[in-house]
């Protein structure tokens, strides 16, 4: 009962995201099919700021209350400066929507939540709740930080139910030009798994995995791979060393879709799989970004990994991914 209750779970959400994206779909019609612009930069008037300061300071001439109005000016200052070259980095690559399960080589300002239903060679269903997204900000022209939340695992049956470990990442992009510069991308990100949760929930030890993503588009099609290693700092014959590699293509259609395909696998290289590989295909659909309130946005996906090779650890999982890009 418990198998069929998730699976219903899966089917009212994949519904429920399709809905939501015909619905949202005729508000966007009068622009499905125009290439959006590149973003840029958002340029507050300096006399702008020069004026609100000024202002503050003649207040205290008058003999007004105006706490710390330096510090109220330097901090509007800092975070306009700050948005400013946000908005350049965003302007300066691409403007492909994330892939489902292959990371994006893109940075940027953004807030993720995924959700997986798969099921294991076992026959049990196992739900995660997270799917090692969270925060997501730029905190330099070229550097972008992912500060994680700790997945949430239900078990169909033993082991208990809790709190996967802590993921953190680290993307460096080396190269990049938007669709009317070349349209491409290089980046070198670097994810940690922090052991904060215990096993089987948890590792049990830190993973590090060094990646390389590249991308490249040609007007409305874009292919992204990514080719990384996860490297556990201990305990390598139980964890195992595996190298991974993803490729995505995707093509921006109208009503702001983006049906995608890709292919993921695994090559085991040391542990108790050593010598095996699995290989996944995952169709996949993308909507967005559409406007909700100034600069927030909104975007999601779905789709479904489907194992194609013998040797497998899990099958049919489920995705949907839910984005708030800022």
């Amino acid at each position: 009962m418990r198998i069929l209750g998730f699976e219903l779970l899966a089917k009212i959400t994949m519904g429920t995201w399709l809905g939501g994206a015909s619905l949202l779909t005729p508000a966007v019609a009068g622009s499905m099919d125009q290439e959006p612009a590149p973003p840029t930069a958002s340029k507050p008037k300096a006399e702008d700021s020069e004026q609100t300061c000024l202002g503050t300071k003649q207040g205290d001439a008058a003999g007004e209350s105006n706490p710390s109005p330096e510090e109220g000016c330097q901090k509007h200052s800092l975070y306009r400066s700050w948005r400013r070259m946000t908005d350049q980095a965003e302007a300066s690559q691409p403007d492909w929507l994330s892939p489902l399960a292959t990371t994006s080589g893109r940075i940027k300002d953004e807030f993720r939540y995924d959700m997986w239903l798969q099921s294991t060679p076992m026959g049990r269903t196992i739900s995660t709740f997270g799917g090692g997204k969270g925060l997501e900000f730029i905190a330099a022209p070229r550097v972008q930080l992912l500060l994680g939340v700790p997945s949430y695992i239900d078990h169909s049956a033993e082991p208990p139910d809790g709190f996967g470990d802590l993921p953190l990442m680290l993307k460096f992009r080396v190269a990049s030009a938007n669709k009317s510069e070349g349209n491409y991308l290089v980046t070198f990100l670097l994810s940690v798994t922090t052991p904060t949760a215990s096993r089987p929930n948890g590792t049990g030890d830190a993973v590090l995995t060094p990646t390389l993503a590249l991308g490249k588009g040609w007007g409305r099609f874009d292919v992204q791979s990514t080719f990384g290693a996860n490297l556990p700092v201990a305990d390598t014959q139980r964890l195992g060393r595996q190298l991974l590699w993803n490729t995505t293509f995707q093509y921006r259609a109208g009503w702001k879709l983006w049906p995608e395909l890709e292919v993921n696998s695994t090559f085991f290289r040391e542990g108790g799989s050593a010598g095996d590989k699995q290989t996944f295909l995952t169709p996949g659909l993308g909507f967005g970004r559409v406007r909700l309130y100034r600069g927030l946005r909104f975007s999601m996906a779905g789709g479904v990994q489907i194992a194609v090779t013998r040797f497998h650890t899990y099958d049919h999982r489920w995705m949907l991914s839910v984005r708030f890009p800022f």
